[in-house]
């Protein structure tokens, strides 16, 4: 090829290349993936990690219908569309279920997707922190939103760990990894004979 037309060549690969990298540039970087931190909350008996600096307050409400039963509340989010958040039911001293069985944990569990408006499609019993628990995937109208939560209870306190994001969430991770960083202070975990059949 002529050094001529070598030259013309060489300016019409740059000219071409030249938009794609314009539009590269001006393209938005990807944000960087959350740092995670582990946080106590002793008050409420457990620990918790969550994606983020600034340790999550407690919004304390009394449940509707079970006075005197209270529900303490720990949430975080991500971006516009991720959430990560612990829900402390707190009885009166002995007077939550014990042990707390698979029908109650249902019950939990219904009384969540009709407060949040998901459907649950997958749920079975799982071993969380050495404790027998529930587990279940849910989803809002037409899968917008993936839900992930786990329903443990440990004495006067049932703990139900919610992270929710785009389809696939519940699958992630992140989603995993907020379950798998919850652990509870205090009590003593029940025989490993009740828990061996359950998965972990």
């Amino acid at each position: 090829m002529p050094l001529r037309s070598l030259a013309l060549a060489s300016t019409l690969l740059l000219t071409l290349a030249a938009p794609s990298a314009a539009k590269n540039k001006n393209k938005p970087e990807a944000p960087p993936p959350p740092q995670w931190q582990e946080f106590h909350f002793s008050d409420r008996g457990f620990v918790a990690s969550f994606p983020g600096a600034i340790k999550p307050k407690a919004a304390s409400t009394p449940v509707s219908g079970q006075n005197p039963l209270l529900q303490h509340e720990y949430q975080m989010s991500l971006g516009d569309d991720t959430v990560y958040s612990v829900v402390v039911l707190e009885y009166p001293e002995g007077r939550a279920p014990s042990p707390a069985r698979p029908s109650y944990y249902l019950k939990v569990l219904k009384a969540y997707a009709k407060g949040s408006g998901t459907r649950v499609r997958k749920k079975a019993p799982r071993i969380i922190d050495q404790r027998p628990g529930y587990e279940a995937m849910a989803e809002t109208g037409r899968h917008k939103l993936d839900h992930l939560v786990d329903i443990v209870a440990n004495a006067d306190r049932i703990y139900m760990l919610v992270s929710a994001g785009p389809r696939g969430h519940a699958k992630s991770k992140d989603a995993k990894r907020f379950r798998d960083g919850f652990r509870m202070l205090g009590g003593e975990p029940p025989p490993r004979s009740a828990t061996s059949a359950l998965p972990e």
